[in-house]
């Protein structure tokens, strides 16, 4: 059985780790999050470099000066031995084990020797190659040595900056004296003499490791700082740029539907809002492109019907006068030929009706030629009040222009409402208001019976009618209606919306 649970066990954990796994990836594809990484990962690299080439630089002062190294490196010896003997050198096997073992750690070597002296001048300790002088320990040295070992041992503590050291060549050889000191007194001079010196700094690959040692966890909380610092502007950063790709693609999808009237709202100078503002003028070019082409098809449209006319209603025209001629000229003598003829013409000239009411229904209400829809509205209402004796008041606002399709279907949802009010609602008064801003609205109200717009057989062919006119152009029709309170018909149609039609 435990093989079994263990058999069972391992795919589950191995797909939760794999769907884990492809989460973690998928998040990678967003651009946010690749330039998030892109932000670190160079962060790191220029961090990288910049160590890299201290480390050079390290190496390039500790190879080729060898003189200031050493005497960086026994200004810490002395730093070192001056803090960790705070009382008087007593323990002189200690002293000698730190005068042996300085070299050792700092992979310097060295013919030579390194010696401490007290404030007397006297030897104390001294390790390496030494020889014992006539006259004491600074006997042998050159006097620029000694001098600096009395100055070292006359300064005084509080006076004394940190890592001093001098330094003297001569023969090949070189002295480095650093005085010992601590926070109350001078406690004697470091003096080292260094022949054929040899560092670690001679070798990169030895250099390197030691460096690292001296810098290692300053450079590790460099970088996760630098990591950091890279996470959080690369999220700020991408996330502003994100936000305004999107508002980019949010106009572009309207775009695709045929809508250019919504613009990118990016208003910066950078590359992106410079993009932003000249897609904004492609969609301006479009808008009017989409206007010039609807124009274009007006005229073709025109075209085609004026051929029709001339195909078809002219040459049957033609052929209904000479029928009639004909007939004229028989009267008196063919009564019966005549009236043949007639009877021929009567049949052209209902061919001729039939033709003329398929191409009519085609083209542009004969009221609007010449005249705005306002004018138009007005002078078929005052046609229409004439005719069925209804009081008429006429309102228009707004000296838009209205586009040509939404001035078509405003005329015709007009004729179809008075059809209705003259026919059906008894209204003693009607009120038609217009108002042409870049909302086109139509609205219509008469006083008659009303009517329950929520049966089904109040939906006539002409409610539906005008709802299918709205409708394909994108607007909205609201017919309102209680019996013995009227009829309110109000129709609205953002110019905008029927661009793309």
């Amino acid at each position: 059985m435990e093989g079994v649970e263990k058999i069972t066990f391992l795919p589950g954990r191995k797909r939760k780790n794999l769907k884990f796994l492809s989460h973690f990836v998928q998040r990678f594809r967003r651009l946010q999050w690749k330039l998030t990484l892109f932000y670190i990962l160079t962060t790191m690299v220029v961090l990288i470099v910049l160590e890299m080439a201290g480390f050079l630089i390290m190496f390039g002062i500790a190879k080729y000066n060898v003189r200031q190294t050493l005497a960086y490196e026994v200004g810490v010896v002395a730093q070192n031995v001056g803090s960790n003997f705070t009382g008087p050198f007593i323990n002189r096997n200690r002293l000698y084990e730190a005068l042996r073992d300085w070299r050792l750690e700092n992979g310097t070597e060295f013919q030579g020797f390194s010696a401490v002296v007290d404030p007397e001048g006297q030897l104390i300790a001294v390790a390496g190659e030494h020889w014992a002088e006539a006259g004491g320990f600074g006997a042998g040295l050159p006097a620029s040595v000694q001098r600096h070992i009395r100055t070292a041992l006359a300064l005084e503590p509080g006076s004394i900056p940190l890592m001093n050291t001098s330094a003297y060549e001569e023969k090949g050889a070189i002295y480095i004296v650093a005085p010992i000191v601590n926070a109350k007194e001078i406690k004697g001079a470091l003096v080292v003499k260094a022949e054929q010196v040899r560092t670690s700094a001679n070798n990169l690959w030895e250099f390197i490791p030691r460096a690292f040692q001296f810098f290692g966890f300053s450079i590790i909380a460099f970088f996760i700082g630098a990591a950091i610092v890279g996470l959080a502007f690369g999220i700020v950063t991408s996330r502003s740029l994100v936000r305004r790709l999107r508002r980019i693609l949010a106009s572009a999808d309207r775009w695709s539907q045929g809508d250019f009237t919504t613009f990118v709202d990016d208003p910066s100078g950078d590359e992106l809002g410079r993009l932003a503002h000249r897609l904004n003028q492609m969609a301006k070019q479009l808008q009017h492109l989409l206007r010039t082409r609807q124009d274009l098809a007006a005229l073709d449209e025109r075209n085609r019907l004026a051929r029709e006319l001339h195909d078809s209603v002219k040459q049957q025209m033609f052929a209904v006068s000479i029928w009639v001629n004909t007939a004229k000229t028989l009267i008196g003598q063919d009564e019966h030929a005549a009236r043949s003829h007639l009877v021929e013409a009567e049949k052209l000239i209902r061919q001729t009706q039939q033709e003329l009411r398929a191409l009519i229904h085609q083209l542009r209400p004969v009221a609007l030629e010449g005249k705005d829809l306002a004018h138009a509205l007005e002078d078929y209402v005052k046609v229409w009040q004439e005719q069925t004796g209804i009081a008429v008041e006429v309102e228009a606002h707004g000296g838009q222009q209205v586009s040509p399709l939404i001035e078509e279907a405003f005329f015709r949802i007009t004729q179809e409402a008075l059809a209705n009010i003259a026919r059906h609602s008894q209204a003693s008064a009607m009120k038609l208001s217009l108002a042409c801003d870049e909302t086109v609205t139509l609205s219509i109200r008469d006083n008659g019976c009303g009517f329950d717009v929520r049966l089904p057989d109040r939906q006539g062919v002409g409610l539906s009618s005008m709802r299918e006119r709205v409708q394909a152009l994108g607007g909205h029709i609201d017919i309102r209606s209680e019996k013995g309170q009227g009829t309110t018909i109000v129709v609205r149609c953002r110019q905008t919306e029927i661009q793309a039609v």
